[in-house]
């Protein structure tokens, strides 16, 4: 038997043991809806006692005695990875992600055993396998989309009478959303490579060097200021604030890899990113990954 074979009798199973759970765990069933609704709309971690306060309501609505947490997220994950495909991720701690590690091994040693149910704070990820030659129509036809609503250098997508047309039916991502995930991306390379440690004022002159305004202006499409921004994805985890007390200079404020952007964005995916800017052959590989690692500090510490 090939190793395909081997994977399709794997999956299979996989798929009935989701589908048993459906049918006998309605609370699992419940707390799923719940999950998703909370990561499509809020993009938010959820907390452990969120969580548990989710599958307590549940429980009493269904009149069933009390569930072992454990295996409440475990059936959970279940239904979330074979029907979805997502996965409900636990994070470190945020001391850890906050301090880096002062150890001897591996500056970006991956996050070897994953914390599972025993976390305090959760995120959704998305799990599907990656298509490139997908994604990138999709990215194509959302740039598309976008240019066509930039007239004169100025965007008219807000405007009365053209809103109504730029709706999730007619549109592949909304413009919102390519250019939160663009400055974030911009964002998240900047700490990279400053050896996961930038001051504030560092950080906003990098910014600015892309076009995004320091000045309190709102930046263009997003609708929000510079520092809101950086304060929405601080709050959503990407990235941590380090304050210290200087009786000099005042307040010293530096960013940090988040550990949302450890769990979402891995050292794999960094590569990625960078060989595709660069136009890198994938037999270079091994050299970019040495340079990355050299380069980015303790930024996939635990």
């Amino acid at each position: 038997m090939s190793s395909t074979d081997n994977d399709s009798d794997v999956d299979l199973t996989e798929d009935l043991a989701a589908v048993k759970i459906i049918k006998e765990n309605p609370v699992a069933r419940k707390v799923v809806r719940y999950i998703l609704s909370r990561g499509e709309s809020q993009n938010s971690i959820i907390t452990r006692t969120k969580l548990q306060s989710v599958i307590h309501d549940t429980a009493r609505e269904e009149n069933i005695a009390k569930l072992s947490f454990s295996k409440m997220f475990m059936d959970t994950n279940a239904i979330l990875n074979n029907v979805y495909g997502f996965e409900l991720k636990g994070l470190p701690s945020r001391n850890n992600v906050s301090a880096g590690s002062n150890s001897n091994n591996n500056a970006n040693q991956s996050m070897v055993e994953p914390l599972g149910h025993r976390a305090q704070r959760f995120i959704l990820l998305n799990n599907a396998p990656h298509l490139k030659n997908l994604e990138n129509f999709k990215l194509l036809q959302s740039v598309r989309t976008y240019e066509e609503l930039i007239v004169d250098g100025e965007y008219i997508g807000d405007k009365i009478g053209v809103e109504s047309l730029n709706t999730l039916e007619n549109k592949l991502s909304t413009d919102q959303d390519l250019v939160y995930k663009g400055i974030l991306s911009v964002i998240l390379c900047i700490i990279f490579f400053s050896k996961n440690n930038i001051l504030h004022q560092e950080l906003i002159k990098f910014l600015e060097t892309f076009g995004i305004p320091s000045d309190g202006s709102k930046i263009a499409i997003l609708n929000i200021t510079i520092e809101d921004l950086i304060k929405t994805l601080e709050k959503r985890e990407y990235i941590v604030k380090l304050e210290e007390k200087s009786d000099t200079d005042g307040d010293v404020i530096s960013y940090r890899i988040g550990r949302r952007t450890q769990a979402e964005f891995g050292l794999k995916s960094l590569e990625i990113l960078v060989r595709e800017i660069m136009g890198i052959e994938e037999d270079q590989s091994k050299i970019l990954y040495d340079d990355i690692i050299k380069s980015i500090g303790d930024s996939y510490s635990i």
